[in-house]
């Protein structure tokens, strides 16, 4: 029962404090599926490949069903004398690619899937195979239209960072894999029962109150895209309104926000940049990482705001450490520091190191639903696979109260970012944060290198792709459709996914700049959030802000003094 989660809820706390959590994006033991996968016998009597996956949010029931299929599909070939058939043996193991990528070449492991998979770390390392063929080859015999090829279905910043030349061709040696976006996830049930849409026609608003809609079927505003008839309608389309949300939200006695105190930093810090993203859109982004462009958003801040420059700069590798000075890592700054700086936005466990995602995500789905112990919360600072990570806590609500708490039955969304300002609606733009990648390690057997080759290109199939999608309820790193049958066999919060990537720019944080390609870790935008204020240096600002350590003018203002002072480093 929750009543009883509830009140083992400061000893799971205390016991939280001594144990080790992951730093992973999509860090628990949440989602489908697990240990029983690691315990399959090998079968003499057919031909095996291994295959690691990452143990996190997105779980493992997705490969378990690609296994199956693969296995019935190839269930009467012969690659091995005196066996037919193929054995998919899978690893599910919590270990990131940057705590395998010394022992890849001697792991059994054959093909993987991961994330934190630095692509040039790891060819410089000599651990990935080239998979050109599984790229480039044509998937008719994989139910894709003919003449198709995966490097189709990639992103251009992909095929940049990616594509290796040598001896004047193009040669992969990794696959995109899952996309992972950080946002604030909220409660479209709580939403749509205490009418927390703004509405379309506001004149002279002398309370909270009246921003918002009164009956459901009041007209809504045009949301942050500022088209009316789409997702987004009435939800706040700038800053300001986005705080006046917070205020009416607090207001009625409930939450506005919740995140977790364990990662705060990286989960912020991701959202922070999302922010950047949103503010700055696809090209100005795509700077911090390229290095190679006229970056048009810098500036100086001073107690009365951000001042723009008066002309543009051009950005290279030598002078990286201006891109600290956009006005999206302004208002990205400014929006946490409205929304620490008033206790009333957010739970205080947020800023509590033993309280984790798990524990953050529990609250989002039981508060409001657990007895009147708590009250609702509107929105969870998380990752697109919160929910196939909380699956765990979805089945416990449905085991003591029914159907109606089923993932399937209940309605969550990802909110698209608001804007600085009305002037700025328009395309939402997403950052990607997980780089998560597919890959075939360097000395698999010649032999097998068919089957490895083959099985990447099956499981990047548009079938399998939007079968992946369906059990996660999250979006591959791809360019895919999925037919409304399928879309249908997702969650609310899942679809709601989906739409905003099909209709988003994406920010691939990719680069094949040496100074970012030979430590791409260094250069993830949730890292680089060093300040030095004064004699005080600060790793992220969330802290900061909320005891009046630093403002948002200094503490801007100190990123590019803190990059500048080790760009040298970071360079050479």
């Amino acid at each position: 029962m929750k009543t009883s989660k509830y009140l083992s809820r400061i000893v799971a706390l205390l016991l939280a404090l001594v144990m080790s959590l992951s730093m992973a994006a999509c860090g628990g033991d949440g989602g489908s599926g697990g240990a029983d996968v690691n315990n399959e016998s090998v079968d003499t009597e057919r031909t095996q490949l291994y295959v690691f996956n990452f143990a996190g949010g997105y779980g493992v029931e997705w490969l378990k069903l690609l296994k199956d299929r693969y296995e019935e599909l190839h269930k009467d070939d012969v690659y091995e004398e005196g066996k037919k058939g193929i054995q998919i043996i899978i690893n599910n193991e919590k270990k990131l690619a940057t705590e395998l990528e010394d022992q890849i070449l001697n792991n059994r492991d054959e093909v993987y899937f991961t994330e934190s998979a630095y692509y040039y770390s790891l060819l410089n390392k000599g651990v990935l195979g080239d998979i050109t063929e599984a790229v480039t080859g044509d998937m008719a015999a994989y139910g894709d239209p003919a003449g198709t090829t995966l490097l189709d279905k990639m992103y251009d910043e992909q095929k940049n960072y990616l594509g290796v030349e040598e001896d004047g061709e193009v040669k992969y040696y990794a696959y995109p894999h899952y996309a992972s976006y950080t946002s604030l996830m909220y409660n479209v049930d709580l939403f749509e029962k205490e009418k927390y849409y703004f509405a379309k026609d506001v004149v002279d608003p002398q309370t909270t109150e009246d921003y918002f809609i009164v009956k459901s079927t009041d007209a809504k505003s045009a949301g942050p895209d500022g088209i009316e008839g789409t997702a987004d309608d009435g939800l706040p389309a700038t800053f300001e309104e986005f705080f006046i949300l917070c205020d009416y939200i607090a207001s009625n006695g409930q939450t506005p926000v919740n995140w977790n105190g364990s990662h705060r930093d990286t989960y912020l810090g991701n959202l922070m940049q999302a922010m950047v993203a949103n503010v700055e859109g696809l090209d100005q982004t795509m700077l911090n990482f390229t290095m190679n462009g006229v970056a048009e958003n810098l500036g100086t801040a001073t107690a009365d705001g951000f001042t723009a420059d008066a002309a543009p700069t051009t950005i290279t590798a030598a002078n990286g450490y201006e891109m600290l000075r956009s006005k999206g890592r302004y208002y990205a700054l400014n929006f946490v520091d409205g929304l620490v700086s008033n206790a009333s936005y957010y739970n205080e466990l947020g800023f509590n190191s033993a309280y984790s995602h798990m524990n953050a995500q529990e609250d989002f789905l039981y508060a409001g639903n657990d007895g009147g112990q708590t009250a609702p919360i509107a929105m969870l600072v998380e990752g697109t696979w919160w929910e196939n990570e909380a699956e765990s806590t979805y089945k416990d609500m449905v085991d003591a109260m029914g159907d109606d708490f089923s993932q399937e039955n209940r309605k969550f969304a990802i909110m698209p970012l608001p804007k600085i300002s009305a002037e700025e609606n328009g395309k939402n733009t997403l950052c990607e944060n997980s780089y998560s990648l597919c890959f075939m390690k360097a000395n698999v057997a010649d032999w097998k290198k068919p089957i490895a080759i083959d099985f990447i290109q099956f499981a990047n199939s548009n079938q399998a792709l939007a079968q992946f999608s369906q059990v996660t309820n999250t979006p591959k790193a791809l360019k895919y459709e999925m037919t409304t049958e399928q879309m249908d066999g997702m969650t609310y919060f899942g679809r709601s996914v989906m739409e905003l990537q099909s209709s988003s720019d994406i920010v691939f944080p990719y680069s094949s700049e040496p100074i970012y390609a030979n430590q791409a870790g260094s250069f993830a935008m949730v890292n680089m959030w060093n300040s030095n204020v004064g004699a005080e240096h600060f790793s992220a600002p969330s802290v900061a802000l909320r005891k009046d350590q630093a403002s948002v003018e200094n503490y801007f203002s100190g990123l590019k003094s803190y990059y500048e002072n080790i760009w040298g480093q970071m360079v050479y």
